[in-house]
Protein backbone atom coordinates (compact mmCIF):
# COMPACT_ATOMS: atom_id res chain seq x y z
CA UNK A 1 0.00 0.00 0.00
CA UNK A 2 1.72 3.45 -0.99
CA UNK A 3 2.23 6.28 1.81
CA UNK A 4 -0.42 8.60 -0.53
CA UNK A 5 -3.65 6.01 -0.12
CA UNK A 6 -2.18 5.40 3.89
CA UNK A 7 -2.79 9.02 4.82
CA UNK A 8 -6.27 9.59 2.71
CA UNK A 9 -7.58 6.26 4.74
CA UNK A 10 -6.36 7.91 8.10
CA UNK A 11 -8.02 11.53 7.53
CA UNK A 12 -11.00 9.49 6.67
CA UNK A 13 -11.00 7.73 9.59
CA UNK A 14 -10.24 11.17 12.12
CA UNK A 15 -13.17 12.91 10.21
CA UNK A 16 -15.66 9.53 10.78
CA UNK A 17 -14.46 9.53 14.65
CA UNK A 18 -15.47 13.24 15.04
CA UNK A 19 -18.44 13.38 13.23
CA UNK A 20 -19.48 10.44 15.54
CA UNK A 21 -18.36 12.00 18.44
CA UNK A 22 -20.80 15.14 17.50
CA UNK A 23 -23.71 13.13 17.06
CA UNK A 24 -23.30 11.58 20.67
CA UNK A 25 -22.96 14.70 22.42
CA UNK A 26 -26.22 16.40 20.06
CA UNK A 27 -27.53 13.71 21.31
CA UNK A 28 -27.01 13.31 24.86
CA UNK A 29 -28.14 16.91 25.21
CA UNK A 30 -30.64 18.03 27.52
CA UNK A 31 -33.68 19.52 25.69
CA UNK A 32 -34.81 21.95 27.91
CA UNK A 33 -38.40 21.55 29.64
CA UNK A 34 -41.38 24.13 28.89
CA UNK A 35 -42.02 26.31 31.72
CA UNK A 36 -44.76 24.63 33.95
CA UNK A 37 -47.26 26.89 35.58
CA UNK A 38 -46.97 27.29 39.43
CA UNK A 39 -50.70 26.27 40.76
CA UNK A 40 -49.94 28.28 43.64
CA UNK A 41 -49.70 31.63 41.78
CA UNK A 42 -52.97 30.62 40.16
CA UNK A 43 -55.65 32.86 41.29
CA UNK A 44 -58.10 30.71 42.87
CA UNK A 45 -62.13 30.71 41.63
CA UNK A 46 -64.37 33.42 43.12
CA UNK A 47 -67.15 31.83 45.22
CA UNK A 48 -69.92 33.43 43.26
CA UNK A 49 -72.35 32.43 45.78
CA UNK A 50 -70.41 33.73 48.95
CA UNK A 51 -70.40 37.42 47.97
CA UNK A 52 -74.07 37.33 46.80
CA UNK A 53 -74.49 36.35 50.41
CA UNK A 54 -72.18 39.17 51.87
CA UNK A 55 -74.02 41.31 49.37
CA UNK A 56 -77.56 40.53 50.84
CA UNK A 57 -76.12 40.97 54.49
CA UNK A 58 -74.85 44.18 54.10
CA UNK A 59 -78.39 45.62 52.29
CA UNK A 60 -79.94 43.98 55.41
CA UNK A 61 -77.52 45.98 57.88
CA UNK A 62 -78.36 49.18 55.32
CA UNK A 63 -82.12 48.94 55.76
CA UNK A 64 -82.20 48.21 59.23
CA UNK A 65 -79.78 51.36 59.73
CA UNK A 66 -82.64 53.80 57.80
CA UNK A 67 -85.29 51.70 59.48
CA UNK A 68 -83.82 52.79 63.24
CA UNK A 69 -82.77 56.42 61.95
CA UNK A 70 -86.76 56.88 60.77
CA UNK A 71 -88.16 58.69 63.27
CA UNK A 72 -91.54 56.42 65.03
CA UNK A 73 -94.93 58.15 64.53
CA UNK A 74 -96.14 60.00 67.73
CA UNK A 75 -98.52 58.32 69.44
CA UNK A 76 -102.35 59.18 68.51
CA UNK A 77 -104.21 60.38 72.16
CA UNK A 78 -107.35 58.79 72.31
CA UNK A 79 -108.37 61.79 73.93
CA UNK A 80 -107.87 64.15 71.03
CA UNK A 81 -111.10 64.41 68.45
CA UNK A 82 -110.60 66.33 65.05
CA UNK A 83 -113.52 67.99 64.26
CA UNK A 84 -112.86 69.11 60.89
CA UNK A 85 -111.07 66.99 58.13
CA UNK A 86 -110.34 69.40 55.73
CA UNK A 87 -112.38 67.73 53.09
CA UNK A 88 -116.41 68.58 54.07
CA UNK A 89 -118.52 69.87 56.36
CA UNK A 90 -118.73 66.70 58.24
CA UNK A 91 -121.41 67.21 61.58
CA UNK A 92 -120.83 70.94 61.12
CA UNK A 93 -123.80 72.58 59.07
CA UNK A 94 -124.23 76.64 58.13
CA UNK A 95 -126.31 78.56 60.38
CA UNK A 96 -129.09 80.73 58.37
CA UNK A 97 -128.62 83.95 59.93
CA UNK A 98 -130.48 85.60 57.41
CA UNK A 99 -127.64 87.48 55.38
CA UNK A 100 -124.68 85.26 55.39
CA UNK A 101 -122.12 84.49 53.98
CA UNK A 102 -120.58 81.51 51.70
CA UNK A 103 -119.44 78.80 53.94
CA UNK A 104 -117.32 76.41 52.32
CA UNK A 105 -113.91 74.37 52.18
CA UNK A 106 -110.99 76.29 50.41
CA UNK A 107 -107.82 75.21 47.99
CA UNK A 108 -106.29 74.83 51.35
CA UNK A 109 -107.98 73.07 52.73
CA UNK A 110 -110.17 75.25 55.53
CA UNK A 111 -113.10 76.37 56.40
CA UNK A 112 -113.63 79.54 55.04
CA UNK A 113 -116.39 82.16 55.91
CA UNK A 114 -117.13 85.13 53.20
CA UNK A 115 -118.93 88.78 54.08
CA UNK A 116 -122.04 88.68 55.34
CA UNK A 117 -124.66 91.31 55.86
CA UNK A 118 -124.16 90.29 59.76
CA UNK A 119 -123.04 87.01 60.59
CA UNK A 120 -121.69 84.00 59.14
CA UNK A 121 -121.16 80.12 60.66
CA UNK A 122 -121.57 76.84 61.58
CA UNK A 123 -122.72 75.05 64.33
CA UNK A 124 -122.72 71.11 65.70
CA UNK A 125 -125.29 69.09 63.96
CA UNK A 126 -125.35 66.94 67.22
CA UNK A 127 -127.74 68.62 69.85
CA UNK A 128 -125.44 66.71 72.85
CA UNK A 129 -121.75 68.21 72.22
CA UNK A 130 -119.01 65.84 72.98
CA UNK A 131 -118.79 66.74 76.72
CA UNK A 132 -119.96 69.77 78.67
CA UNK A 133 -116.88 70.29 81.25
CA UNK A 134 -113.37 68.96 81.69
CA UNK A 135 -112.37 69.06 77.86
CA UNK A 136 -110.10 71.64 75.80
CA UNK A 137 -111.02 72.87 72.19
CA UNK A 138 -108.91 73.98 69.78
CA UNK A 139 -108.37 76.07 66.43
CA UNK A 140 -106.41 78.03 64.91
CA UNK A 141 -108.21 81.61 62.75
CA UNK A 142 -107.01 83.50 60.38
CA UNK A 143 -108.60 87.23 59.54
CA UNK A 144 -108.59 87.52 55.67
CA UNK A 145 -111.09 91.07 55.93
CA UNK A 146 -113.26 92.88 58.02
CA UNK A 147 -113.55 95.28 60.84
CA UNK A 148 -115.22 93.31 63.12
CA UNK A 149 -115.28 89.63 65.66
CA UNK A 150 -113.46 86.93 63.24
CA UNK A 151 -113.87 84.81 66.41
CA UNK A 152 -117.15 83.89 67.89
CA UNK A 153 -116.26 80.59 69.48
CA UNK A 154 -119.69 78.95 71.20
CA UNK A 155 -119.46 76.25 73.49
CA UNK A 156 -120.68 74.43 76.50
CA UNK A 157 -119.93 75.12 80.25
CA UNK A 158 -121.86 72.62 82.19
CA UNK A 159 -125.62 73.08 81.87
CA UNK A 160 -125.15 76.18 80.12
CA UNK A 161 -122.76 77.90 77.31
CA UNK A 162 -121.35 81.22 76.26
CA UNK A 163 -119.13 82.58 73.54
CA UNK A 164 -114.98 83.70 73.30
CA UNK A 165 -115.24 86.92 71.50
CA UNK A 166 -112.06 87.35 69.31
CA UNK A 167 -111.75 90.91 67.30
CA UNK A 168 -115.18 92.38 68.49
CA UNK A 169 -116.39 95.61 69.34
CA UNK A 170 -114.58 97.17 66.12
CA UNK A 171 -112.05 95.07 65.68
CA UNK A 172 -109.84 94.79 69.19
CA UNK A 173 -111.30 93.32 72.37
CA UNK A 174 -111.44 90.28 73.32
CA UNK A 175 -113.38 88.08 76.04
CA UNK A 176 -116.60 85.83 77.08
CA UNK A 177 -119.76 86.18 76.50
CA UNK A 178 -121.73 86.64 78.80
CA UNK A 179 -121.09 86.85 82.69
CA UNK A 180 -123.41 87.59 84.69
CA UNK A 181 -125.69 89.21 81.75
CA UNK A 182 -122.48 91.61 81.14
CA UNK A 183 -120.91 90.61 76.90
CA UNK A 184 -116.87 90.47 77.01
CA UNK A 185 -117.05 94.29 76.46
CA UNK A 186 -118.34 94.81 79.77
CA UNK A 187 -117.03 91.92 82.12
CA UNK A 188 -113.86 91.24 83.72
CA UNK A 189 -112.66 89.01 81.20
CA UNK A 190 -112.04 92.44 78.45
CA UNK A 191 -109.09 92.52 77.02
CA UNK A 192 -108.05 94.70 73.96
CA UNK A 193 -105.70 92.63 71.37
CA UNK A 194 -104.45 94.60 67.96
CA UNK A 195 -104.51 91.37 65.09
CA UNK A 196 -103.51 91.41 61.81
CA UNK A 197 -104.95 89.94 58.77
CA UNK A 198 -103.52 87.14 56.73
CA UNK A 199 -101.90 85.33 60.53
CA UNK A 200 -102.77 82.51 62.31
CA UNK A 201 -103.79 83.16 65.39
CA UNK A 202 -103.79 79.75 68.06
CA UNK A 203 -106.98 79.64 70.45
CA UNK A 204 -107.55 77.29 73.11
CA UNK A 205 -110.74 77.08 75.38
CA UNK A 206 -110.54 74.81 78.54
CA UNK A 207 -113.69 74.40 80.45
CA UNK A 208 -113.55 71.98 83.94
CA UNK A 209 -116.04 72.18 86.66
CA UNK A 210 -114.08 75.24 88.74
CA UNK A 211 -113.04 77.53 85.70
CA UNK A 212 -113.36 78.81 82.16
CA UNK A 213 -109.54 79.36 80.70
CA UNK A 214 -109.11 80.78 77.59
CA UNK A 215 -104.85 81.32 75.59
CA UNK A 216 -104.37 83.31 72.22
CA UNK A 217 -101.01 82.19 71.00
CA UNK A 218 -99.70 80.64 74.21
CA UNK A 219 -100.40 83.74 75.99
CA UNK A 220 -103.48 83.39 78.79
CA UNK A 221 -106.02 85.84 79.00
CA UNK A 222 -108.98 84.30 80.36
CA UNK A 223 -109.28 82.91 83.90
CA UNK A 224 -112.61 82.58 85.25
CA UNK A 225 -113.58 81.32 88.70
CA UNK A 226 -117.23 79.22 87.99
CA UNK A 227 -118.44 79.78 91.63
CA UNK A 228 -121.26 82.26 91.76
CA UNK A 229 -120.90 83.55 88.46
CA UNK A 230 -124.36 83.04 85.70
CA UNK A 231 -122.47 81.87 82.50
CA UNK A 232 -125.33 82.63 79.08
CA UNK A 233 -124.52 83.91 76.02
CA UNK A 234 -125.51 87.19 74.39
CA UNK A 235 -129.39 87.49 73.61
CA UNK A 236 -129.53 87.58 69.37
CA UNK A 237 -128.46 85.52 66.75
CA UNK A 238 -125.12 84.04 68.06
CA UNK A 239 -128.29 81.88 70.06
CA UNK A 240 -128.36 79.84 66.79
CA UNK A 241 -124.48 78.82 67.35
CA UNK A 242 -125.88 76.56 70.49
CA UNK A 243 -124.39 74.09 71.39
CA UNK A 244 -121.12 74.24 69.44
CA UNK A 245 -120.75 76.73 67.02
CA UNK A 246 -118.15 79.57 64.91
CA UNK A 247 -119.16 81.86 63.65
CA UNK A 248 -117.91 86.12 62.48
CA UNK A 249 -119.40 89.35 61.78
CA UNK A 250 -118.82 91.18 58.47
CA UNK A 251 -115.26 89.82 58.18
CA UNK A 252 -113.91 87.23 56.06
CA UNK A 253 -112.05 84.53 58.17
CA UNK A 254 -110.49 81.09 57.48
CA UNK A 255 -110.49 78.03 60.43
CA UNK A 256 -108.29 74.83 60.52
CA UNK A 257 -107.33 72.38 62.82
CA UNK A 258 -110.01 72.27 65.22
CA UNK A 259 -109.89 69.83 67.63
CA UNK A 260 -111.91 68.50 70.66
CA UNK A 261 -109.82 66.96 74.33
CA UNK A 262 -111.55 65.32 77.03
CA UNK A 263 -109.50 65.77 80.17
CA UNK A 264 -109.47 64.90 83.78
CA UNK A 265 -110.96 66.28 85.91
CA UNK A 266 -109.29 68.33 88.42
CA UNK A 267 -108.92 66.94 91.72
CA UNK A 268 -110.57 68.63 94.29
Amino acid sequence: MSKTFHLSYLTALALTSCLLTLSSCSKKAPVADSPKSDPASASAPVDKTSASSKAAKTEKTTKKSKAAAKPAAPKKDPNVTSLFDGKSLGKWKSVQFGGEGEVFINDDKNLEFDFGAMMTGVVWKDKTPPATSNYELSLEVMKLSGNDFFLGLTFPVKDSHCSFIAGGWGGGIIGISSIDDLDASENETMNIEGFEDNRWYKIKVRVTDPKIEVWLDDKQFVDLELKDKKISVRPGDIELCIPLGICSFQTRAQYRNITWKNIKAAVK
